[in-house]
């Protein structure tokens, strides 16, 4: 039989082409064709060596294996015959040109025989090749070749070997348009022009973004709030070329992180599915959360966008004050990317509370509610006691949580919380000390996001001036609040001093004057 005309369609990167039309050869010059490498990669050589020629006769391509290849590819073909079940032979009328016999395997079952075909294509000692080209991370170029069938390998810097790929050039110029024979494994199944592939070896996934809403970024967390998490990944481009392209994501969650299992993923507008590979487990020992989500971003492009929110528990506190988040990306969930880390932290204040007398030094006794914000509500915040003078903010219907805080020592330090204002009411006071001088203050905390530190002020009204700062450098007790007996021991400060000075002459003189009244209306002289 005639075996160097076949109606064939020629295989492109270890795939096959389907429905080639060619119009009447036309001159083409010599050494003009080329091949793109798309997603080619830095640190990788892509070789390509001819080892059949191809040529256009009317609407045929005769397909000749070039003679210093006929041993190569007879062995190939011999690999991929052997791996085949049942396993099959190669006519005798293809022994000289065996890689017209690969042209006949066109069949959508035949992407198995044609992938240990191009695997097994070896070249041959003393074979050089016709054109080299460096990677470049996108698309490069192998120019100036001649026309045929070629084989395209693929060695990293280090001398390793990657995926063969078998391509066609485009023949007399054509840039024909085939439909291309699935090998999901090829990365091929988008591809439709002869004369390019994909290149199947991969540089390590991009590193993913890792943000949070705004209110974590700049403000910092407080137990018990929900969070808002976004990971952000570019779709690597070799994806449109793949007809199967697993992508597996990893989220790791530090102790005081509670992750919720209502992630979703979108590409633009549109949603994404995945699976759960590993729902968020708990680590028993560390205390972390791991998730890690499957994709397939086969012919996709753009960007990946991942959402999901954890709410901040009360091992924060252990954790230093700041809970860690991670993403990292894989291709196999064997060899994972270096992790993006995202921390968020939360802060606390400290006040003093004193009294006069023996208790200058520090007052016990007094009782004090946390309101958020700059007003005093009906709803003041609940804290858990850790220690003696030591709170922090309690998680939603903790068993134990208490409205009241309070001090044996007068140190009051509360944790927890995230940036924001504060007002604090003094509800209990200790013996002897005058209930109707009631310390009112506000607080204003900022976290830094950056360190972790918490710095505060106050800010606003100050009633009665009982609430002050101290020096710069004594910021575990940069709030002093002062409990008074009576009027006189009012740290008077200002016009709420000379107010206060004034209410007080006018309170004495009115009492002077109804005591004059009462002596004259008794004709009793006073005794002066």
């Amino acid at each position: 039989m005639k075996t160097r005309r076949l109606c064939a369609v020629i295989a492109a990167a270890a795939t096959l082409l389907g429905g080639m039309a060619f119009g009447t050869a036309g001159a083409y010059a010599a050494g003009s064709a080329s091949i793109e490498v798309r997603h080619s990669q830095k640190g990788h050589t892509y070789s390509a060596y001819k080892f059949a020629s191809l040529t256009v006769d009317g609407d045929a391509v005769q397909v000749d294996t070039d003679a210093d290849w006929v041993t190569a590819v007879t062995d190939a073909v011999a690999a991929a015959n052997n791996n085949m079940d049942p396993v099959v032979s190669m006519p005798s009328e293809y022994d000289s040109n065996p890689a017209a016999f690969a042209a006949t395997k066109t069949g959508d079952n035949d992407a198995a025989w044609f992938r240990t075909f191009a695997a097994s294509l070896a070249v041959g000692d003393g074979v050089v090749a016709d054109k080299t080209v460096a990677g470049n991370g996108g698309t490069a170029a192998i120019g100036s070749l001649e026309e045929g069938w070629y084989l395209i390998t693929d060695v990293d810097k280090d001398g390793g070997r990657g995926t063969n790929a078998i391509v066609a050039t485009t023949l007399n110029g054509v840039a024909a348009t085939f439909k291309v024979k699935g090998d999901p494994a090829t990365g091929q199944g988008k591809i439709n022009a002869v004369g390019m592939f994909v290149a199947k070896n991969e540089n390590e996934p991009d590193q993913p973004g890792k943000t949070a809403d705004t209110i974590t970024t700049t403000e910092g967390v407080s137990i018990g709030q929900t969070v808002a998490y976004t990971i952000t990944l570019d779709i690597p481009n070799a994806a449109e070329g793949y007809d199967k392209y697993p992508y597996f994501v990893k989220d790791v969650a530090s102790k005081g992180l509670t992750v919720n299992k209502d992630f979703a993923a979108k590409i633009g507008d549109k949603d994404m599915s995945f699976t759960y590979v590993t729902e968020p487990t708990v680590d028993n020992d560390s205390g972390k959360t791991t998730t890690v989500l499957k994709f397939d971003l086969a012919g996709k492009s753009g960007q990946l966008v991942i959402t999901y929110t954890a709410v901040v528990n009360k091992d924060i506190i252990d954790m230093g004050n700041k809970v860690t988040n991670k993403a990292a990306v894989s291709r196999d969930t064997e060899v994972w990317n270096t992790p993006v880390e995202f921390d968020s932290y939360t802060g606390g204040f400290s006040f003093h509370k004193y009294g006069v007398g023996s208790d200058a030094n520090g007052l016990a006794g007094a009782k004090f509610h946390v309101f958020e914000g700059t007003e005093v509500s009906q709803t003041p915040l609940k804290f858990i006691k850790i220690v003696d003078g030591e709170y922090r903010l309690a998680e939603a219907n903790e068993n134990g949580a208490v409205a009241d805080v309070e001090t044996t020592t007068g140190d009051v330090k509360i944790m927890g919380l995230k940036s924001g204002k504060y007002t604090l009411k003094e509800t209990g006071f200790a013996s002897g000390y005058a209930k109707n001088f009631v310390p009112i203050f506000t607080v204003e905390l900022a976290v830094n996001q950056e360190t972790g530190k918490s710095t505060f002020k106050l800010v606003g009204a100050n009633n009665l001036g009982l609430a002050s700062r101290l020096d710069e450098g004594m910021s575990d007790k940069a709030i002093q609040v002062k409990n008074v007996k009576n009027v006189t021991q009012l740290p008077l400060t200002g016009a709420m001093g000379t107010a206060l000075f004034t209410i007080a002459a006018l309170v004495m003189a009115g009492a002077g004057l109804a005591l004059v009244l009462r002596f004259r209306e008794s004709d009793t002289p006073m005794a002066v």
